[in-house]
């Protein structure tokens, strides 16, 4: 029997994730989640294959996605969450976060070559299954081609912020973000507040927030403690989730909130 409990972070292979959406279904299935929500960076179009999963196994699939944001020249991550099947809808005024995408995979791409490290656009798209290419494709195609061992090596190396072909991604505003998330229905959502390279990123934006991120894999009970507080003070959702992406030690359902906060979610939306 299915728990009563959710997972509200996770990606799949039409983003930077490693797993189908029907894998990703198969594990929640697995580890007795209820729902979950895909969040791919900047598309919804592994949804469908996602909810057609659902249905035969018995899982709930919201509607997400996790957009870049720019605050005081920091990325910042924004979880949007939707009421109804909004996947066409948006996945049309996601075009440009993906244009963007393109453009700097591209000029990665140059620069790589500049420093004689020989990778074409087909090298990335072998790696994803959608349309949101991103840095973890190079990764993977760097290390396929043989020019480092992990991960980590490649973001120290090449694609990290000193790397020798770090480049910036292109960005929306906190406000502009959050008016995307709410002409279509949603609810938007800092990710991971305490991953960010600015302090108290919370506090700069929680004015046009209608959630936290509170529970999260590399946030301490402590912090997560000051984030459930600081959602009551405001009123605000508090969610979690795993940020699966496939790699490392972030496994599906390691994060779970009350299925409850799915229907607060929904509830909202709708009222948007």
């Amino acid at each position: 029997m299915t728990s009563s409990s959710a997972d509200l972070h996770i990606h799949t292979s039409y983003s930077d994730g490693l797993r189908s959406p029907r894998e990703v279904i198969q594990i929640a299935s697995d580890v007795n989640l209820k729902a979950v929500a895909l969040t791919d960076h900047d598309t919804v179009a592994g949804l469908e294959e996602a909810r057609l999963a659902g249905r035969e196994m018995g899982i709930e699939v919201l509607t997400g996605v996790e957009l870049s944001c720019e605050l005081d020249g920091y990325e910042i991550h924004m979880l949007g969450y939707f009421a109804g099947d909004k996947e066409r809808e948006l996945e049309d005024k996601l075009k440009w976060y993906q244009e963007k995408r393109e453009e700097r995979a591209k000029e990665i791409l140059d620069t790589l070559k500049k420093n004689n490290i020989s990778l074409l656009y087909r090298d990335l798209l072998f790696f994803s299954t959608g349309k949101s290419i991103g840095r973890m494709h190079v990764a993977k195609a760097l290390m396929k081609k043989g020019y480092a061992n992990s991960i980590h090596e490649v973001f120290k190396r090449y694609l990290g912020p000193d790397g020798i072909a770090y480049v910036p991604k292109a960005k929306l505003s906190i406000p502009e973000a959050v008016e995307l998330i709410h002409s279509h229905q949603g609810v938007a959502i800092l990710a991971h507040p305490g991953m960010y390279r600015i302090r108290d990123a919370a506090e700069h934006c929680i004015e046009h927030l209608d959630g936290l991120e509170v529970w999260y894999p590399e946030h301490s009970p402590s912090f997560e403690d000051h984030l459930y507080a600081m959602a009551l003070r405001n009123r605000l959702i508090p969610t979690g989730g795993s940020d699966y992406h496939g790699i490392g030690n972030n496994q599906i359902g390691c994060v779970r909130v009350p299925y409850s906060t799915v229907t607060r979610l929904l509830e909202v939306a709708v009222g948007v």
